[in-house]
This record gives structure tokens, C-alpha cells and sequence, in this order.
């Protein structure tokens, strides 16, 4: 994917640059002729930040996806949780059934991600390290554990979507 369509603001730079530019020449010059090439950049770069947020990266999938997940996961939501995970996966089905019997998550959100794409396997993988922040009670509604946890994802495109095929605690709190 062109680097201009994972962020805009190369997108947003480049046009405020080249309207600063145009606009100092319509100041110096006193014509009017460079209204029309301002209009021209300005017209671009609502292209190109509409495409921007329009098109969807695959890391920008993946991330989706973790977020969804984290979301469901915050949510206490099994079901939706399993959306995100696929049905070939072996650990990682089993680790969030018994956290979600065992415990309540009062928050999970992911505060630091990074997504590698592999494109050269069929179909195509990722891994994303992430750092999270989780809040874990028992059922009794008594603290178990606030902090930050570290873990590896392990992603595969299936059918339409990119689903979690495994995962890996990097950092996770030993008492839960």
C-alpha cells in the first residue's frame, strides 16, 4: 500500500506547504491568477485525506480487529470476542474462555500497537505487539489485577477478514 494512506498528515502537510507557497505568490504578484492553483490544491488534499480514510490498510485491518477485540473483551463478551478468533486457533480459544469464566474484565485497552503484514505466506499473516492495559476482577467484583500486560498476536486473513490464530503473553501478571 502507498505510504500516503496509512496517516494524513503527509497528505495534510503537503497541501498547507504548497497553499503557503501559492499564497505568498498571490500576495507578491497581486494577481489573481493563483486563486485558480490554490483552489486546484486545496481540491487535492480533501481527495487525498477522503481517500485516506476511505481505503483501509491492511495494518489498519488488523488493528480493527484487535481493537474489536479488546472492545469485546472489556465488554465481557464471549461471542463477540469469538468473532475475532479464528476456529483453527488452539491456545488462545481456551486462555480467553477460562478468563472470561474466572474473571471480569473491567477494562482492556491496547495502548501501544505494532503490526508486521507478511503478504509472501498464502494467505497472508501478521504480528502485532501490543501493550495493553487491563483491569481484572473476580466475579465477586474484588480486584485481581490492574497494570499493563505485553503480548504477541499472531493474525491470518480468513475468507474476508483477519482473525487471531494465536497468541503470546510477553508480560502478564502471575497471580491471575
Amino acid at each position: 500500500m502507498p505510504w500516503f494512506l496509512e496517516h494524513s498528515g503527509p497528505i495534510l502537510l503537503a497541501g498547507i506547504l504548497l497553499e503557503v507557497v501559492l499564497g505568498s505568490l498571490l500576495v507578491r504578484s497581486g494577481r489573481g491568477i493563483w486563486l485558480w492553483p490554490m483552489l486546484g490544491v486545496l481540491l487535492l488534499t480533501c481527495i487525498g485525506v477522503a481517500l485516506e480514510r476511505w481505503i483501509q490498510t491492511p495494518k489498519e485491518q488488523v488493528a480493527s480487529t484487535l481493537y474489536a477485540a479488546a472492545s469485546a473483551l472489556e465488554e465481557n463478551n464471549v461471542d463477540r470476542l469469538f468473532e475475532h478468533i479464528s476456529p483453527t486457533a488452539q491456545y488462545t480459544p481456551h486462555r480467553a474462555r477460562s478468563a472470561l469464566q474466572l474473571y471480569r474484565f473491567r477494562q482492556a485497552r491496547i495502548t501501544h500497537l505494532e503490526i508486521e503484514i507478511n503478504q509472501l505466506t498464502s494467505p497472508p499473516t501478521a504480528v502485532a505487539y501490543l501493550v495493553g492495559l487491563i483491569s481484572v476482577e473476580d466475579k465477586q467484583s474484588q480486584p485481581i489485577y490492574t497494570g499493563r500486560v505485553q503480548l504477541e498476536v499472531l493474525l491470518r486473513w480468513e475468507k474476508d477478514r483477519w482473525r487471531i490464530t494465536g497468541h503470546q503473553e510477553l508480560h502478564f501478571p502471575r497471580d491471575w
